[in-house]
């Protein structure tokens, strides 16, 4: 739970700040090589942190929208509606933000050998 608040704030601060995309894979590995506990803590907090940021701006953009512009963008890419854009939208972010948080508990079980018998 900490993990994915964390997560959350500090890729919105830095993507507020930076405007780049590529905060939801630093971030995440970093969390990831913190975290001491699981694998699943690991992935599933960093995932949902950036699940909630993503899917949470993209409604925030479809409402103050009007939902013209998301409505035409999921018109072109035939998925029908802005929500199921919103949604997979959230789910890229969810799967890039996991894989790199699974890498950095991975990163720190190789150089830090604490894990082994």
């Amino acid at each position: 739970m900490i993990s994915m608040l964390v997560t959350l704030v500090l890729v919105f601060i830095l993507q507020f700040l930076f405007y780049s995309w590529w905060w939801i894979i630093i971030i995440p590995l970093a969390m990831g090589f913190l975290e001491k506990d699981s694998f699943a803590k690991a992935v599933a907090g960093n995932g949902l942190g950036v699940f909630i940021l993503w899917f949470g701006m993209s409604l925030y953009q479809w409402s103050i929208s009007g939902e013209i512009i998301v409505g035409r963008i999921a018109e072109v890419m035939g998925v029908g509606s802005g929500f199921i854009l919103a949604l997979a939208t959230g789910i890229i972010g969810f799967l890039v933000a996991a894989i790199a948080g699974y890498a950095g508990f991975s990163l720190r079980k190789i150089l830090i050998k604490e894990y082994q018998i």
